[in-house]
């Protein structure tokens, strides 16, 4: 599979990629990475995530020290305890993209240092639309907190914005606000925003260099490590630049064909432990 590659680095994808549908690390997940690490690789999990959201189960994977969260708007070195990296959203701005979206249908969330926050109504929503998915659910509340409105937490200097997400009853809906959020690029050239579509009915809108890759690539300058030498895995429009850049890419089976299409390979689909044999594949093959 690779000849003449040396793979020093594997950014991996959590949700659609490492996890199953249910959320689950599988034994075969885990040994996969717990290998990576005995070969030498620096393991980064690379998620749409905050902090919080990130489980604990992956964490406790020895020799994973780095994690990248929000879409690449936070870098964390675990050892050491600190961020590396921060790339997030002012709060002016960030009040301007919420008011783009207005009405009862919609599911609006912010994140900020690791954590989601939105009101009880749509904790009541989320709840109503995922109860049927237990593990997300659990996922949800484990990684969120409830405040009355937004406003406290964006009067708060030191809270940065890592991460807005929209989710609406239909296509047509998110369409409608991701041509408003459009508009308001084209009027402002300047507007650092990255406005991507993880699901037929939501946005996630983050600053503009709050990149799966652009974080992927940062933290493999730190360690001396080229984009030559680095496995990217994922199934999501988020994880495109780092599928399209990094030395070889993996796309899930379970992944839309627009993703596919920028990776070097694709795997079998997170159900069947995709990840864990591209991952053993590349490491037999060196």
């Amino acid at each position: 599979m690779l000849k003449n590659k040396t793979i020093r680095m594997i950014g991996i994808d959590l949700d659609g990629t490492l996890l199953t549908r249910n959320k689950v690390l599988t034994p075969a997940g885990r040994k996969a990475l717990e290998k990576a690490v005995q070969a030498g690789m620096v393991v980064v999990p690379v998620t749409g995530r905050p902090f919080t959201g990130v489980p604990e189960e992956v964490l406790a994977i020895p020799g994973i020290r780095y994690v990248i969260t929000s879409n690449g708007a936070n870098t964390y070195d675990l050892e050491a305890g600190k961020v590396l990296r921060k790339e997030h959203l002012p709060h002016s701005l960030a009040r301007e993209i919420l008011r783009q979206a207005p009405g009862q249908d919609v599911i609006r969330e912010i994140f900020l240092k690791g954590i989601g926050y939105h009101d009880p109504r749509t904790q009541k929503m989320l709840e109503a639309r995922f109860s049927i998915a237990p593990p997300i659910l659990a996922y949800i509340n484990r990684s969120r907190r409830i405040v009355p409105d937004f406003e406290e937490l964006l009067s708060d200097p030191t809270a940065h914005v890592e991460n807005i997400s929209l989710m609406f009853p239909s296509q047509e809906a998110r369409d409608i606000v991701f041509d408003r959020l459009l508009k308001l690029e084209d009027h402002n050239k300047n507007l650092p925003i990255q406005i991507l579509r993880p699901w037929k009915t939501d946005l996630e809108i983050t600053h503009i260099n709050a990149d799966k890759w652009l974080a992927l690539k940062d933290l493999a300058d730190r360690l001396d490590i080229s984009a030559e030498e680095i496995m990217a895995l994922g199934d999501g429009d988020n994880d495109r630049p780092m599928l399209r850049e990094a030395g070889y890419s993996v796309a899930m089976g379970n992944a839309p064909d627009f993703v596919k299409v920028t990776a070097d390979f694709c795997t079998l689909d997170n159900e069947n432990d995709g990840a864990a044999a591209a991952i053993c594949a590349v490491l037999e093959g060196m």
